[in-house]
């Protein structure tokens, strides 16, 4: 059998001529320049056609986003708020990075029958315009007391935080402990996570690098991306916050990205208030195992789950007078899966 596969071989090799090799040579580099080209033009084509797409939604979103909505202006810029409900006290929410008042809606919903609620977009997210100042914990502080005194909110405050909010609000709980009555931390950051984590799980919780979003959110990859698939494990693609995001997020990107920027700034400014002293403090944290669900690795994910843990119980120490509880039903996003509950325990907390 390999005699004839040897003949029929040899009986090949002549048929090859060295002219032949240069037409073949000739035919496949020529087809390659084709394919390349005509590969870059519909590339570019594409671009262009995402970028139109996405500046023509873009134009839709916008005619309507601004109606009926309330505004006040702050360092020279509109600031956009949610003020709803009646009582001799406001509860604020306050969101974490890159996030708007649209996550605390069914939450502040059901509290507005309670007392006054003031949810709102940080300055440079949702449908706030920017206004200069820098995304540091003082200024954001500064921001929400500015924002409190012009939309005549009365007093005291219970405060609710999310994520990153457990950091930004401290200069403000420290500068008005008197005019607080309760402090609720929704799945808060703590000053130390970045510290404490390992390089491995910090490059398992990694965002996508800055250059990559704005690619993304310039030119309609982002907005087809999260019409069909979610954006988070924690939040199905019916729900409000979903279509919100996808629809909203253009306008949060710069911000976000200026957030997290300062993250280490923050977190290292955090670390000077380490007492509220006896404001009534409730800590809620996650404990589904969604909040793992993009770690593959068995042993980072056991580093993740033991460091939130202890930093949840650790923001106990932040009052004498604080309280732990689970949110059986959540990972990190609390106001999705959990939303009762946190009505349930900022009730507790109203005078």
């Amino acid at each position: 059998m390999s005699e004839v596969i040897g003949l029929e071989f040899d009986n090949f090799i002549p048929i090859i001529s060295d002219g032949n090799i240069l037409l073949i040579t000739g035919y496949m580099a020529g087809f390659a320049v084709s394919f390349f080209k005509w590969s870059f033009l519909i590339g570019i084509f594409l671009l262009l056609l995402g970028i139109l797409f996405e500046q023509y939604s873009r134009w839709q979103l916008e005619k309507s986003a601004f109606t009926d909505k309330t505004f006040v202006n702050i360092h020279g810029k509109p600031l956009h708020y949610v003020k709803k409900g009646q009582g001799n006290c406001t509860v604020v929410f306050q969101s974490g990075m890159g996030s708007g008042h649209g996550i605390w809606r069914e939450i502040q919903d059901s509290l507005a029958s309670d007392a006054v609620t003031l949810s709102y977009d940080r300055n440079g997210l949702g449908l706030s315009e920017a206004n200069g100042t820098p995304a540091t914990n003082d200024a954001i502080s500064e921001e929400l007391q500015l924002l409190l005194e012009k939309t005549n909110c009365p007093k005291p405050y219970i405060l609710v935080g999310h994520s990153m909010a457990g950091i930004y609000l401290r200069p403000f709980i420290k500068q008005h402990e008197k005019d607080i009555v309760g402090i609720v931390f929704a799945d808060a950051s703590h000053p130390l996570q970045i510290k404490k984590a390992s390089p491995e799980l910090l490059q398992a919780l990694r965002v996508p690098s800055p250059w990559l979003i704005k690619f993304a959110m310039n030119t309609g990859v982002y907005r087809v991306l999260y019409s069909f698939v979610p954006m988070s494990a924690e939040i199905p693609m019916d729900h409000p916050l979903h279509q919100q995001e996808r629809d909203f997020f253009y306008r949060s990107y710069h911000k976000t990205i200026e957030e997290l920027a300062h993250d280490e700034q923050n977190f290292e400014d955090a670390e000077q208030y380490t007492s509220f002293g006896d404001i009534p403090l409730t800590v809620i944290m996650g404990t589904a195992e969604v909040r793992y669900a993009g770690i593959k690795h068995e042993t980072v994910k056991a580093e993740y789950h033991q460091l939130w843990n202890k930093a949840q119980h650790d923001l106990l120490n932040l009052s004498s007078h604080s309280r732990l509880v689970e949110a059986p039903n959540s990972g990190h996003m609390l106001q999705v899966q959990d939303s009762q509950l946190l009505v349930e325990e900022i009730r507790k907390l109203l005078p």
